[in-house]
Parts: structure tokens; C-alpha cells; sequence
């Protein structure tokens, strides 16, 4: 589990760093092909699917409205009639000039939408949630709980409007037009506030969020020293910003995080945890891990190194994006998975 959480991080770092249409989209095949080899043959990968169409559609969008409200370039495509609406005192253009610039960057900016959506597509398929959840550190037990099941929310939706749509049809309902959308929507809604109310009720029961006593003298003495490691990490940052203090500054927020390690790490003693049976580390694991990690420090330190070759803005004028071969290197680490998979599929031959 732990493997995939590198991965994931791994796999969002170009889509974060860089609007480059060429680095984005070379990552999104290569974790498209990890989304293609693994996740087909579950359930909820075919599930996943509605979410990816779902998120071509924001893309579109995303190109449209900038197409529509950025009318820079000097590359004119062509002319669409200008609609000119006042809000609150500012002036909004709708329609002008269309730009060959506007429209590559509104692709762009796509690109890296549908890459983060493919990234935690895969990852929510392949994970295994609840050993997610085990192995959050103890101090952040109650988030990791409220973060588990957020990440299983959508998975669980789009199973229950599977079924919704499978009992609909044997009743004889068709969905043809968006008239015949309300009933999936209302069973739906309806599922939806059943499975929360059975939530919650489940998790009260179990003393969730619960506090059995007081804290005491202990407990505020943490919250004490939580607070002035607050304080000592914005004191840091301040002499680092402005009072060109680089040492002193270092020096006080080494001094702030290492009190809020030593208050969180006494909150996490003071949490009992059970298990019943502990998480292998197979080799695949390792490897997985080991090329998300060196994957992740080539893409980071190449953009500390050569921050130019990451950059892309197409104003005023559109230029060829350049492409280094090094960060392609580091984006086909991300294929490890599917190479994997598809190593244990062929048979070995004498």
C-alpha cells in the first residue's frame, strides 16, 4: 500500500510541475497504460470509466472558457462575435478573437486535468483502502478514517448506480433522453443518505470522535507546545522573508518543527492500535517504491536544476516546447507497474 502511495505521488509531480503539452501528455499514456494493463479486469475500474468521461468533458470545458475569455496571441485563428457584460464594475469580454495561443494553452491545462484524473483513477482502483487507512500515523487516526471515506465515496456511488440502472431495466425503464435521468437520480440520493445514515450510525456507536475524559494537565500542556510550535515556524518563516536572517531563521524553524514532532509523536503513544494481521513487503513492492522514488527525485531535481524546461507559456507568440530526454527517462519509471504485470503474464520459456 505503501508502494502505491509513492506512485501516486510520483505520478502527480508532472502534472503539477510543468503545462509542457508534450511532458503531459507522454505521462498520461504511460499511466494510461498502467490504467489499461491493471484496472480492466476489476469491477471498479470499468466503474472508474464514467469518471474519466466525466472528466474529458471539464477538459472541453476548460478549453472552451479559455478560448472564449483570453483573446491574447498573435496567431489569429478567427473572429467570433464580442459579447460585453458588466459585473460589480468590471468589464467581461465573451467571444473576439480566437488564438491559436489561447487555444494550445486551454489544451495544456486540459492535458494536466485529464493526467491528475487518470493518476487517482488508477490509484483508487489498485489501492487497498483500508490498509490506506492502517497506515496513516496514530496521531491522525480520526482524519485518516474521514479521508478513507472520501476516497471510497465515488467508487461506492458508481456501484449503486450500477445496480440502480440493472434493477430499472429489468422493470422495463430505458434511459433514452434527460427525461428519463430523474429516477436514477432519486434512487440514487436515496441510496446515498441510506448508507450515510448506516455510517454514521455504525461509527457513533463505536465512540467515534468521542472523548471519554478530560484531558487533564498533560493534554494541555500538549496543546501548549503544539501552539508555540506554531509560533516558532511563523517567527522562522518571518526571518527568513524579511529580516534576511538565513541562519537564525533556519535555526528557529528547525527548532518549531522539531516541537511539534516531539507533541505529535507523544499524541500518537497516547493512541492504542491493534492489528490482526501486519502488511507484507513482497519485492514487487520494493521495486514499485524504488522506481516511484527515483522517479519522483529525477522529475524534482531536474526542475530545481533546469526550472526553464518545465515552463510553457505560449504568449505572445507560440513556440515549438522544447523536450529533454531526462524527464521522458523519469516519466517511463511510472510504467513499472504494467511492465510488471505484464513480466508475471509471460510464460517462461527453456
Amino acid at each position: 500500500m505503501k508502494a502505491w502511495g509513492l506512485w501516486l505521488l510520483a505520478a502527480l509531480v508532472p502534472f503539477l510541475l510543468t503545462k509542457n503539452p508534450f511532458y503531459l501528455l507522454i505521462a498520461i499514456l504511460i499511466v494510461g497504460l498502467d490504467y489499461a494493463v491493471l484496472c480492466p479486469t476489476s469491477t471498479t475500474g470499468r466503474q472508474w470509466g464514467m469518471v474519466l468521461q466525466l472528466g474529458l468533458v471539464l477538459a472541453l470545458f476548460s478549453v472552451g472558457f479559455n478560448v472564449l475569455f483570453v483573446n491574447v496571441g498573435a496567431t489569429r485563428l478567427l473572429t467570433l462575435p464580442m459579447l460585453s457584460l458588466t459585473l460589480g464594475g468590471a468589464l467581461i469580454q465573451i467571444g473576439g478573437a480566437v488564438t491559436l495561443e489561447s487555444l494550445v494553452y486551454g489544451l495544456a491545462q486540459a492535458l494536466g486535468l485529464v493526467g491528475i484524473l487518470v493518476a487517482l483513477a488508477t490509484f483508487n482502483v489498485l489501492a487497498d483502502h483500508y490498509e490506506l487507512l492502517r497506515s496513516a500515523p496514530r496521531f491522525l487516526y480520526q482524519s485518516a478514517i474521514v479521508l478513507s471515506i472520501a476516497v471510497t465515496f465515488v467508487p461506492q456511488m458508481m456501484a449503486a448506480q450500477a445496480e440502480i440502472r440493472e434493477a430499472q431495466a429489468l422493470r422495463g425503464h430505458r434511459f433514452r433522453t434527460l427525461r428519463d435521468l430523474p429516477p436514477l437520480f432519486i434512487a440514487l440520493l436515496a441510496e446515498g443518505l441510506e448508507r450515510s445514515i448506516t455510517l454514521a450510525e455504525s461509527m457513533s456507536a463505536r465512540g467515534f470522535g468521542g472523548h471519554p475524559g478530560r484531558a487533564g494537565r498533560s493534554g494541555v500542556a500538549l496543546q501548549a507546545i503544539i501552539a508555540l510550535g506554531l509560533f516558532t515556524l511563523i517567527c522562522g518563516a518571518f526571518a527568513l522573508a524579511y529580516l534576511r536572517a538565513s541562519a537564525i531563521g533556519a535555526l528557529i524553524l528547525a527548532v518549531g518543527a522539531g516541537m511539534l514532532a516531539a507533541a505529535l509523536w507523544s499524541v500518537g503513544q497516547r493512541v492504542k492500535r491493534s492489528r490482526y494481521r501486519r502488511g507484507g513487503w513482497r519485492t514487487r513492492d520494493m521495486v514499485l517504491a524504488a522506481g516511484s522514488l527515483l522517479a519522483m527525485a529525477a522529475l524534482l531535481g531536474l526542475w530545481a536544476l533546469q526550472p526553464s524546461t518545465f515552463i510553457f507559456y505560449p504568449y505572445p507568440r507560440l513556440e515549438w516546447p522544447s523536450i529533454q530526454l531526462p524527464v521522458v527517462a523519469a516519466c517511463l519509471l511510472l510504467a513499472i507497474p504494467a511492465a510488471a504485470a505484464v513480466a508475471r503474464e509471460v510464460p517462461a520459456h527453456d
